[in-house]
């Protein structure tokens, strides 16, 4: 193999770890945070929604982002159970730790974020024990939405 050719890979191979790292990781060395962004099979073809909320999430409420930053390691972007424009939690049933739905790519930042603190809940209170309670994540959910129109 020539010098040339070896540079060529190379250079091929850098560019697509990271494209692949841009788009489908929301990545913050700050507060040690990744987290793998899903690509959407359906109808969300960017992760740019997603990312933007998270990054907000770290502004309004930090508190709320170190926690997603500690306990969330994969969003999953595609339509779940939580239908267009919401998401869903099930990781008792898919043995993902750490992984939530949302499918918000055409919400609005404040509620994208909303999401995701509000499955997040769910993932908290499935990892601790409790029941799976609503009531609690969205009070969570709505507190982060005021924290944000605050901002």
């Amino acid at each position: 193999m020539t010098l040339g050719k070896l540079v060529k890979i190379s250079a091929f191979l850098i560019i697509g770890f990271f494209l692949i790292r841009r788009h489908f990781y929301y990545t913050d060395g700050e507060y040690d945070c990744s987290i793998q962004l899903l690509p959407s099979l359906t109808l969300e073809f960017s992760n740019a929604n997603t990312k933007k909320a998270i990054r907000l999430l770290k502004y309004a409420s930090l508190k709320d982002y170190k926690t997603i930053c500690a306990n969330v390691s994969r969003i999953n972007l595609n339509v779940s159970c939580g239908g267009f424009g919401g998401g869903c939690y099930f990781d008792f049933l898919t043995k993902n730790p750490g992984s939530i739905d949302i499918s918000t790519s055409r919400s609005d930042l404040a509620w994208t974020a909303a999401i995701i603190v509000h499955e997040t809940c769910h993932l908290l209170q499935y990892q601790s024990g409790r029941k799976l309670g609503e009531e609690e994540c969205y009070k969570e959910d709505h507190r982060v939405i005021q924290k944000i129109v605050e901002i």
